[in-house]
């Protein structure tokens, strides 16, 4: 298993100085970086070559799904020439009232991927959880026949402010899983403070328990707000470390 970041934790720092913050970043010691939306102005080719002089690899990439859904978009340039396991969206929508419309969407993004050689996730926050005729909303789109080639980028944080429980999720699609976001939270809240892996309440040992049964090649720290994110990251890592021990 390989510990990655996703950049969206620094995305202040990386705004006034993204090739300054990137190496800083490389400096912590994680395997790789998940890019978000954000690729310091660079070519796709200059981006890639840039993330392998610092000695990481691209563990992930996040896009726009409008983006995503016109096969002619540079974004998919980027996704060849970074080359992540898989790349992802995701949604903050009425999932209870259009879980269908955002299935389609989801199978539309993965034939694009499929066209582009490239392996397409969703990732989740909570809301996908609210239940539609009594299921969960994304067990309806992902357990919809034409949405069998999509992963997932499972967040055991938002799973577990939606009442879910991370391990058995990851069991459920072990074989669909690349990523995992690691995220803790002080509370089971949606909007409760996100902390330091490790110091609040998410099951974090049993969610990597389950990630090394499952086919998950990368776990991705996220800390949505932090006074100090290197700080936070480095003690993020240590911690992701122990969880091997």
């Amino acid at each position: 298993m390989k510990f990655g970041v996703q950049l969206y934790n620094f995305r202040n720092a990386l705004s006034q100085d993204f090739k300054g913050t990137m190496k800083e970043i490389a400096r912590i010691g994680f395997d790789g970086v998940e890019y978000a939306f954000n690729f310091g102005g660079m070519a796709p080719e200059e981006a890639a070559a840039f993330t392998k002089e610092l000695g990481l690899e691209c563990c992930g990439a996040m896009f726009s799904r409008e983006n995503l859904l016109d096969a002619t978009s540079a974004d998919w340039d980027y996704a060849a020439a970074l080359a992540p396991p898989a790349i992802s969206i995701s949604a903050m929508v009425d999932f209870v009232n259009l879980w269908q419309e955002i299935r389609d969407i989801c199978v539309a993004i993965q034939k694009n991927a499929e066209a582009h050689g490239v392996t397409f996730a969703y990732h989740n926050h909570w809301a996908e959880y609210e239940l539609a005729d009594g299921v969960p909303a994304m067990y309806r789109i992902l357990d919809a026949p034409e949405a069998a080639k999509i992963f997932l980028e499972p967040d055991v944080c938002w799973l577990t402010c939606a009442g879910m429980d991370p391990a058995a999720y990851i069991g459920k699609y072990a074989s669909r899983i690349k990523q995992i976001h690691f995220k803790d939270n002080l509370e089971e809240m949606k909007n409760a403070t996100t902390v330091p892996l490790g110091k609040g309440i998410v099951d974090l040992n049993s969610a990597f328990a389950a990630a090394v049964r499952s086919s998950c090649e990368w776990i991705i720290y996220e800390q949505d707000t932090s006074t100090d994110p290197f700080k936070d990251a480095a003690e993020s890592l240590n911690f992701m470390r122990s969880l091997k021990n």
